[in-house]
């Protein structure tokens, strides 16, 4: 029998690269060289999660080797078991102790969610949360919205975005930032939501809770990634919206589902040019033709879906220059890098906190250089243009006096007198 001290032995390179993976299947049945290292990874293991560790009972077998060793926490009953063998193997029966330590860090970390919540409403007293339990009291889904967003929502809500393609680290529960547009130009945040899934139910529970924040306000365009379940639910909370796909996705799309780059660039004119509906399907019908997909089941899709996605459909909607989701995911990009080697529900809390202040920081220097300079004028319609440049940010302006420019190019061909 071997009789190390095991409170004295190194881990091994193995041992760190088990004790580093989260997900509990992948430590079940994991093998070790000697019962002393799976006593140090266990160890290691119950002092991050919070408690102590015991060793418990010991089997030999006919001969009076040891045959199985349990590990437990030192105030509970034996989970953890080990076999000893050639190699040693954390069994079955530590699969329990790891699911209670994930569901104890669960509820810690709800714990610290619910006081943080408090805190925010507290010093600020037109934070909106709110948040629904499943059956074991674990966080399902919940959102929230601190008073600065929900007036920034009373004055730019008209848009919104959102998608769910960050997954945070801890459960891989997707984060939903809703965003928008303000006078600058400038993404801003009206609310985050973290859900279970991303089911119909979930993006309702949201949309309802979110029109709830904004005192049932109701935008009138929302853009999205082209999730069926999400279409579900905007036409069940906010039917009266018009919904359009990401400008973005189906570009990327068209390439993954048909692979020819010619198609591509041809369907994203398609998506974008300024045609009248006729005009349009025309076209449409050509470029299908062209490129012989016909029978395509995407292509057949698209043009059943027209009215989401080609400009020539969306002619009098009002989108505030958002026809993607790439707002949200440059958001998303960015909690990706600081949430890398965090986890906890308070970590992303506080990461999204940070992304929004950065994004107030930059209004506030937007709003400097729109009042205290001057852009310049490239059109000899000094008078109007002043007065424009008065009233406008920079960057509405510069919107304003590059259409305006455009308008100058037009020249009168000939004059048709009024009957």
């Amino acid at each position: 029998m071997d009789h190390t001290d095991a409170d004295n032995v190194k881990p091994t390179e193995e041992c760190y690269k088990v004790h580093n993976v989260d997900e509990s299947d992948i430590l079940v049945g994991k093998l070790f060289s000697s019962r002393d290292q799976a006593w140090y990874f266990y160890k290691e293991f119950t002092r991050e999660h919070g408690f102590s560790a015991r060793r418990g009972t010991t089997r030999l077998d006919m001969e009076g080797n040891m045959k199985t060793q349990e590990f437990c926490c030192s105030k509970e009953r034996a989970v953890s078991k080990v076999d000893i063998d050639e190699a040693t193997a954390l069994k079955e029966t530590s699969t329990m102790h790891f699911k209670e330590a994930k569901q104890r860090k669960s509820s810690m970390g709800c714990e610290c969610a619910y006081a943080y919540f408090d805190y925010k409403k507290h010093d600020d007293p037109g934070f909106f949360v709110t948040y629904s339990v499943d059956e074991s009291g674990a966080l399902h889904n919940f959102i929230w919205s601190d008073s600065t967003s929900r007036s920034d929502y009373i004055c730019f809500g008209n848009v919104i975005a959102f998608d769910t393609t960050y997954k945070d680290n801890l459960y891989g529960r997707p984060i939903m930032p809703i965003i928008g547009v303000n006078h600058h130009h400038n993404t801003i945040v009206f609310a985050t939501a973290k859900i279970a899934d991303e089911t119909s139910q979930s993006f309702e529970w949201v949309l309802q809770n979110f029109l709830e924040a904004m005192m049932n306000k109701s935008s009138i365009s929302v853009v999205t990634d082209g999730d069926r379940a999400m279409q579900r639910a905007i036409k069940s909370v906010i039917p009266n919206a018009k919904h359009i796909l990401c400008s973005w996705h189906l570009s990327h799309n068209a390439q993954a589902n048909i692979g020819d780059p010619k198609f591509t660039a041809t369907f994203s004119k398609c998506m974008v040019s300024w045609w009248t509906t006729d005009e349009f399907d025309i076209q449409w019908r050509s470029v299908v033709s062209e490129f012989n997909v016909e029978k395509h089941p995407w292509v057949i899709e698209k043009g059943n879906t027209r009215r989401l996605w080609a400009q020539a459909y969306l002619t009098g909607h009002f989108f505030s220059n958002i026809r993607s989701t790439q707002r949200c995911e440059s958001m998303n990009a960015s909690l990706a890098i600081v949430l890398k080697h965090k986890k906890t529900y308070l970590d992303v809390f506080r990461a999204i906190e940070d992304g929004i202040s950065r994004m107030r920081l930059n209004e506030l220097k937007a709003d400097y250089l729109s009042s205290q300079t001057k852009p310049f004028h490239i059109t000899k319609l000094v008078e109007f243009v002043s007065h424009a440049s008065e009233i406008y940010t920079r960057e509405s302006f510069c919107v304003f006096q590059e259409e305006l420019q455009r308008e100058t190019l037009y020249r009168i061909q000939e004059e048709i007198q009024s009957l």
